[in-house]
């Protein structure tokens, strides 16, 4: 039975989730992942990469892995640029041997931000970006341009977000985010809040546009009454319990996409709401029920949801449909085993 490879990163959780995906849909597939994560995402069935201290030593160990990872695998997906060796020798030697290739492009590894500076992109995390989150994700526009076209020439298949707009030459597919439907309450008991309770759970306020929305909660605090909770950076058990608690999550504002966080609202069955530039809500399916919001409408629309909170609950069960339908690993993993292994 043919068998892929998937590495290195894991970013927002993304590996361990399709490990769980490959394993329910019946396809055989090896995850490793780099070092340990802020959120302490599960890595159960996760295989640790982790390479000696001094770099001539990592120099052998990448060569030696690399090798006995070529007879092993029939196919190879990287997340986020990084695959075995620097400068991409590995790529080619896969080529050379016919192994299927496909890399997850995840935001920032990629985007320009001139290609968002834009009449119809107003909002986006680089407008906002700033100097200190640029080098921790490593955005150097000139590097990423010349890394971004060296993987175009070598790898057989792209994957990018939709919110990823100007910076590719050729063809990418998109699939949707994996979510584990497993690691979530079959059924969901709601809080009995004496008012109500908003949470923002920013992994970073300037890309997920935290200062609109405290703005928004401000003046509405004077209209209604309710609790606004702001947690960041927590493990993901406690970022469950937040979401559990709360009756209403707001992702972002300014990047014009989705990641995690509103899938797993949604999975508790809390209404999200979350900034979707044009083009990306076009993309979605008509069912999708996120309630968007830029920050020239956050604090309309807060106020709106606050003056009838009737809906909240049936907009939180369309949302768990949502995600059960268009999102559970084991569909999105048969999607890439479907592109690689053919």
């Amino acid at each position: 039975m043919k068998k892929i490879f998937v590495g290195f990163n894991n970013v927002a959780g993304y590996a361990t989730r399709l490990k769980k995906g490959f394993e329910s849909a019946g396809v055989k597939a090896d995850v490793f992942v780099e070092g340990s994560h802020v959120f302490d995402y599960s890595l159960t069935g996760i295989k640790k990469y982790n390479l000696p201290k001094s770099r001539w030593m990592q120099r052998i160990y990448t060569r030696l892995f690399f090798l006995k990872c070529l007879f092993k695998y029939d196919a190879f997906l990287f997340i986020s640029t990084q695959t075995f060796i620097k400068g991409y020798t590995d790529l080619k030697i896969l080529r050379y041997f016919r192994k299927r290739t496909a890399m997850i492009f995840t935001g920032c590894d990629v985007q320009q931000p001139e290609a968002t500076f834009r009449d119809d992109i107003p909002y986006s995390s680089c407008h906002n970006c700033k100097v200190e989150y640029k080098k921790f994700v490593g955005c150097y526009p000139e590097t990423k341009k010349l890394r971004t076209k060296k993987i175009e020439g070598l790898i057989d298949i792209i994957m990018n977000d939709r919110a990823i707009v100007g910076v590719l030459s050729r063809e990418s597919f998109h699939i949707n985010q994996p979510i584990n439907i497993e690691d979530f309450p079959d059924t969901i008991d709601h809080p009995d809040n004496p008012k109500p309770v908003i949470l923002h759970a920013p992994s970073n306020y300037g890309y997920k546009g935290t200062d609109y929305l405290i703005q928004a909660i401000e003046r509405l605090k004077g209209e209604f009454d309710f609790e606004f909770r702001l947690v960041n950076n927590v493990s993901l058990k406690t970022l469950y319990q937040e979401i559990e608690k709360a009756d209403l999550v707001v992702d972002q504002l300014i990047q014009g996409w989705f990641g995690m966080l509103p899938l797993e609202a949604m999975m508790y069955e809390k209404p999200v709401i979350c900034y979707l530039r044009d083009d990306v809500q076009k993309a979605q399916p008509s069912d999708n029920p996120m309630i968007n919001a830029s920050p020239a409408t956050v604090y309309e629309v807060l106020r709106r949801m606050l003056q009838d909170t009737s809906n909240w609950k049936e907009t939180g069960k369309a949302g768990r449909r949502y995600v059960i339908k268009y999102h559970e690993a084991s569909l999105i993993a048969k999607q890439y085993s479907d592109l690689l292994l053919k």
